[in-house]
């Protein structure tokens, strides 16, 4: 796929069904980690398919659909959720991709763990599953970079069970663990901000994690 003539067409204001095919390969080309992410591109095959619904492809839809949603914090699930038909979002594996992304939403991240589940051994797409398996360490790095801009500190448990690891060893093993000033068997402290010295601790997901949820634009931004 060649991305310079990618970003030609989608410099274009017109929607040519022609385009599809070569957006089609872009598509699979990020699914297989072969091409960078690129929003646009993926928007633009979905709203052709919106347009022009003989060349829809709803397993595409569902492959772009979890691109998007792995931008978390970013909104752009939410932007191409707009453009997919409800026929489509209705049936698997868009449901379920539809419902991780409003789990990460609310932070109700072990939760979302066992949703993503569902899509990591999803057996009618193996090239979604293995994109589903990958992202792993990428929705890691995102939901700590999100604990580290609300709290200031937070039971190493609760932590880990956020981040679906097994010990602090493994939260400052992670790519943005430089959010994380130290960290034991009971605590992890994270580098102090302007937004996490409001408050201290987490003390229970199922209700303060949900207190991130006003803070995600700060890092989307």
């Amino acid at each position: 796929v060649n991305e310079s003539e990618i970003k030609e067409m989608l410099s274009s204001e017109s929607y040519n069904p022609s385009s599809v095919p070569q957006l089609e390969d872009h598509l699979l080309a990020q699914v297989k980690g072969e091409a960078p992410y690129m929003a646009d591109s993926v928007r633009r095959l979905v709203k052709l398919y919106q347009l022009f619904p003989e060349t829809s492809q709803p397993g595409n839809i569902a492959r772009a659909s979890l691109l998007a949603a792995l931008e978390f914090p970013n909104t752009d699930y939410l932007a191409l959720s707009y453009l997919i038909p409800h026929s489509v979002a209705s049936t698997e594996p868009c449901q379920t991709i539809q419902k991780c992304s409003a789990l990460l939403e609310a932070c109700q991240f072990t939760d979302f763990w066992k949703m993503f589940e569902k899509l990591q051994s999803y057996s009618e797409d193996a090239e979604l599953a293995q994109l589903a398996n990958r992202s792993v360490p990428v929705i890691q790095n995102s939901i700590l970079s999100a604990l580290a801009l609300a709290y200031q500190e937070a039971p190493t448990q609760v932590v880990c069970d956020a981040l679906k690891v097994d010990s602090v060893d493994a939260v400052l093993a992670l790519k943005h663990a430089q959010v994380v000033q130290s960290g034991d068997a009971n605590t992890v402290t994270f580098v102090p901000t302007d937004n996490n010295t409001k408050r201290r601790k987490v003390y229970q997901e199922s209700v303060d994690f949900k207190s991130i949820s006003s803070l995600m634009a700060k890092i989307a931004s």
